[in-house]
């Protein structure tokens, strides 16, 4: 990373020099209008009206009368005396209430990330954008290709505008009028869809809040515009900075709604529930929040993050080639990148081949919000060489089926067969793709045959159904049970209180999605926010209309008094039932939640040990063993082809062989007969030398000269 940093610094100067301190032009607010109906001034509030003073200005909301609910904000049913008790419950709670909830939608809290803003951190905001603001509607969805979207009804319109401008977050609140003095514990609810698609105006949290929470929903900035980098620790993570600065803005204003800043909780399904784990792991998003909730997501897992810098680079280097970005300099790549619209970036981003991980632009090791890879920071922690800066109460759970969504975002499969066209082809293709993408190098072919061994109804393999079920389970398994658990065993063994849940409650049965999908994704939302209820109009789109049961009703009355007993103690158990154990290293406990007509409500659900831990072992040990291995295997129809050309290899490689002797021996032969004649030549060399001598000495003992005898004078 350090070498990656060091080269970008050189081309790529940092971003903040270049653009001055921004300003907030009205003009920009929203391109679509005003978010807020200017209000005439000396105008009161009505009766359905609630006002919030805040040091950036005024806020309107709604109250919302909610009827016929089971619970009040201060109790709840299984916190009534049983009744084997010896004496009665001197404040019984009446069968049916009537509470009214706050509500504050739309509301910004961060400067409009667009124009000089855009791909850049987010920046709190200053002041309101019209006093008072009317917070009375949803505000813009982040830009997202809403048709991407995993969803059942594949051809149900997108409710709400999507835009850049799209920093809001929506409050739920049981009171707000401060007379009873009372501050209600607050959850703050990251909302999912891979990083790609999904919006807090999804979730209303009417109910949830009428359960004595102060709820707040976020939108954060998704794909590209979310999650670009290049590499380096200047870029990208920008919708990580978006949630911390909601929760930033959470600590500053939620108790003028009515909440504790002191006894927050962050929470977060799919995408939200990896954000929520990667701000546990982050120094910057200390002491914003005191408990966490994770639902279906994990930040262990290879498909939730980039660890390598250098393939966040090649994605932004991809995307901007695919806008027309052809520079040789990444900043000017960068740059080029920037001057293109919204609709271009979100299209590029969907039209582009993804050959590693399941999708371009996800949050990366950056050493900064990141600081480290998640898995190797979990599993250092409990020896000191990592630290864990939020290690707080953790609840985290999936649904039993939670792998539906990789069927559902497979949209022309819903559009053209309903679903149902998932037989043995088209799950070794998706088996292979997930080895692909996964960056197996070796072992690929033993990798898809171990999984499609592993997930194949052998009594009939054939089965449509059976096959159905079996590729639900298996993308079940690879990206939720299987890192779920390991994140649930890692934090527990890194100083987290952790409990663990699995919901098997089969909405289903209600009618409004088909039966194959049993526990769904979702489907714990449905459960938690209480839309069985709650009135139509106080739904989400796409369960209007739905009919539920009172065993639904029950259902959800029942999870989410989890929730919120953990909320407001850290500690799921209800009052009078202590029976769910926290996860140990060696026993994972989990709470099996399947309601029945025999369910009590005064207990969560069946404690178990050890989820599904074959299949967990299988893809947290023997996959990555596997891939280890240097032998490798292959598929039985390939096995002719590549048996003739192992043939086919061994002849060539023998003749070569031969061949190479055959040129030694000749070499050595030849060296041989070289040396010979050489040693030869040497021998005669030196006898006519000798010769030469004895002739020379010869002739000059004969010849030899006599000089006068000089006389002495």
């Amino acid at each position: 990373m350090e070498i990656i940093t060091l080269l970008l610094s050189t081309y790529v100067p940092t971003y903040s020099q270049l653009i001055p301190e921004p300003t907030r032009p009205i003009d920009l607010w929203n391109p679509f209008g005003p978010t807020s109906t200017p209000r005439p001034k000396n105008q009161g509030l009505s009766s359905n009206e609630a006002a919030v003073r805040l040091s950036v200005g005024d806020i309107i909301g709604k109250k919302i009368l909610l009827q016929n609910l089971p619970w009040t904000p201060t109790q709840d049913p299984s916190e009534q005396l049983p009744p084997q008790r010896l004496h009665f419950d001197p404040s019984p709670l009446p069968p049916r209430n009537n509470v009214t909830i706050y509500t504050f939608l739309g509301v910004p809290y961060a400067e409009p990330p667009v124009s000089q803003r855009r791909l850049k951190p987010p920046q709190l905001i200053r002041e309101l954008p019209s006093k008072p603001y009317l917070a009375f509607q949803y505000g813009a969805t982040c830009a997202q290709d809403v048709e991407y979207r995993p969803q059942i009804f594949v051809n149900d319109p997108y409710p709400f505008i999507v835009n850049e401008d799209c920093l809001y977050l929506n409050i739920f609140s049981p009171d707000v009028s401060k007379v009873s003095g009372m501050a209600y514990p607050v959850l703050v609810f990251f909302h999912g869809g891979n990083f790609q698609t999904g919006s807090a105006n999804d979730w209303p949290a009417h109910g949830l809040a009428s359960r004595g929470i102060v709820v707040v929903t976020v939108n954060y900035r998704l794909g590209a515009l979310g999650f670009m980098s290049l590499g380096d620790s200047t870029t990208g993570n920008y919708g990580l900075m978006d949630q911390r600065l909601a929760l930033q803005w959470v600590r500053d204003h939620i108790a003028s709604f009515g909440g504790d800043p002191q006894a927050v909780t962050v929470a977060g399904h799919d995408a939200g529930a990896v954000s929520v784990g990667l701000h546990m792991l982050s120094p910057l998003s200390k002491s914003l929040f005191r408990s966490a909730a994770v639902m279906s997501g994990a930040e262990v897992s290879y498909h939730s993050y980039i660890g390598k810098p250098a393939l966040a680079f090649n994605n932004t280097i991809k995307l901007g080639r695919y806008l027309g970005c052809t520079q040789s300099v990444a900043y000017d790549v960068w740059n080029c990148i920037l001057s293109r619209s919204t609709n271009d970036i979100v299209r590029a981003t969907t039209d582009i081949p993804i050959e590693y991980n399941r999708y371009l632009f996800l949050p990366t090791v950056d050493g900064v919000n990141i600081p480290g890879n998640p898995l190797w920071i979990l599993n250092n922690a409990p020896t000191g060489l990592a630290a864990i800066p939020s290690a707080v109460p953790l609840l985290i759970g999936m649904n039993a089926q939670d792998g539906t969504e990789v069927i559902l975002e497979d949209r022309l499969l819903g559009e053209f067969n309903d679903f149902n066209n998932v037989d043995q082809e088209y799950f070794r293709s998706y088996a292979l793709e997930y080895a692909f993408r996964h960056n197996y190098s070796m072992n690929r072919e033993a990798i898809v045959e171990a999984i499609i061994d592993r997930y194949t109804f052998w009594p009939d393999p054939a089965d449509e159904w059976a096959v159905r079920n079996s590729f639900i389970q298996f993308a079940t398994d690879a990206y939720y049970t299987a890192p779920i658990s390991l994140s649930a065993h890692l934090h527990s063994a890194a100083g987290s209180r952790t409990f663990m849940y699995v919901n098997n409650y089969n909405s289903s049965r209600t009618g409004f999605i088909p039966g194959w999908m049993g526990s769904c994704r979702e489907c714990d939302l449905y459960l938690l926010f209480g839309y069985s209820h709650l009135p139509d109009d106080l739904r989400p789109y796409h369960l209007r209309g739905v009919n539920f049961t009172d065993m639904d009703r029950n259902a959800s009355q029942l999870f989410s008094n989890i929730f919120r007993r953990f909320v407001y103690h850290q500690n799921p158990n209800f009052l009078y039932d202590g029976s769910w154990s926290a996860l140990e290293p060696r026993r994972h406990w989990y709470m099996n939640f399947n309601y029945s007509h025999w369910s009590e409500m005064s207990i969560p659900g069946k404690l178990e040990r050890d989820y599904l831990y074959t299949e967990v072992a299988f893809w947290n040990e023997y996959i990555p063993a596997l891939v280890n291995y240097m032998t490798t295997t292959f598929p039985p129809s390939e096995v002719s082809v590549r048996r003739q050309l192992m043939v086919f290899q061994w002849v060539v490689a023998i003749v070569v062989a031969f061949l190479l002797l055959f040129i030694v021996l000749t070499g050595g032969f030849a060296y041989q007969v070289c040396e010979r004649s050489q040693d030869r030549h040497d021998v005669k060399e030196s006898h006519r030398l000798v010769e030469h001598i004895d002739n020379f000495n010869s002739n000059n003992s004969i010849h030899e000269p006599h000089f006068p005898r000089v006389s002495n004078l």
